[in-house]
């Protein structure tokens, strides 16, 4: 297995779980269920971690799309472009979840505030990571692409669009 291959496998990881972890943390808060708190909180501690994983196969995979008909460098830019804000704000819900799940471990007395802040987090990163998955989509599933973004596409395998050039 090559890097580009796990970061194919390993992306979808924080994507569905920043929602899971959302949902938990949300469901925990509703109904003050410690238990379902804590799989939130472990939850999206996961997503973090495999956001940064996937991360640092970006680069890799990159290199694999060189040359492949209908991936343009403007699609995998945006799609680093988002995965990177992605991460960065996947990590902070990451560590405020970390510490939140280690006081509570650790029978320390916790905030309420942490939790909310931490499903603030969660939820910002939620919607973000969807959106990181799209673009990621988009650059292999043109069925996927709105009008201008084929045309883009397009354009580009005609070689009548300038700016943005296929991955060579």
């Amino acid at each position: 297995m090559d890097w580009a291959y796990f970061h194919i496998v390993i992306n979808h990881f924080p994507i569905v779980g920043a929602i899971i972890g959302s949902l938990l943390l949300l469901a925990g808060l509703v109904f003050r269920n410690q238990g379902v708190n804590l799989s939130g909180l472990g939850t999206i501690v996961f997503s973090a971690l495999t956001a940064f994983l996937a991360y640092l196969t970006g680069d890799p995979a990159k290199d694999v799309l060189k040359g492949l008909p209908e991936v343009t460098e403007n699609l995998v830019n945006r799609h680093e472009d988002i995965a990177t804000i992605g991460m960065y704000l996947l990590i902070p819900a990451g560590l405020m979840a970390a510490m939140f799940f280690y006081s509570v471990l650790k029978k320390e007395r916790s905030s309420h505030f942490l939790i909310i802040i931490t499903l603030v987090l969660s939820l910002i990163s939620s919607a973000t990571m969807v959106y990181v998955g799209r673009t990621g989509g988009l650059i292999r599933h043109s069925e996927f692409r709105s009008d201008t973004e084929k045309q883009t596409s397009n354009g580009h395998q005609n070689g009548k669009s300038e700016g943005d050039e296929l991955i060579h």
